[in-house]
């Protein structure tokens, strides 16, 4: 897993051509809240200080370490919000698995990221792999 975040990191910060879209100065480690949701099941999130309110967010760490920000157990108002714990691993320069637990049981799924600048990321979730 080790080798695996040394590439991420390397491919969001070499000097080396980078994937498209990928801001070879920007770095995935941090908090990420969603700012939108787009056509396609594209979702823009925005670099973050916390992981608080009520909107999903991602805090990425640099050794595989994750926090999903999601809504708690009931869907009844008031909505309680819980940082779940999980893991991170690199797929290749544009491909993430994500696993968490959520209110449902185990979460199992990969983001592909389409954009990463130092402020903005923009991604879609699969959760078929070969989607």
């Amino acid at each position: 897993m080790a080798v695996g975040m040394t590439l991420l990191l390397a491919a969001c910060t070499s000097t080396s051509e980078p994937a498209q879209g990928i801001d070879p100065s920007a770095s995935l480690i941090g908090v990420w809240v969603l700012e939108d949701n787009e056509a396609d099941g594209i979702q823009v999130f925005t670099r973050a200080a916390s992981l608080s309110g009520n909107h999903l967010g991602y805090d990425f760490s640099e050794h595989g370490g994750l926090k999903v920000h999601k809504p708690g157990w009931c869907g009844t108002p008031p909505i309680t919000w819980v940082n779940y714990e999980g893991l991170w691993s690199l797929v290749d320069d544009q491909i993430l698995d994500i696993r968490h637990f959520g209110r449902m049981g185990p979460q199992e799924y990969q983001l592909e990221i389409i954009s990463l600048s130092q402020r903005r990321l923009i991604c879609r979730q699969r959760t078929d792999p070969g989607s």
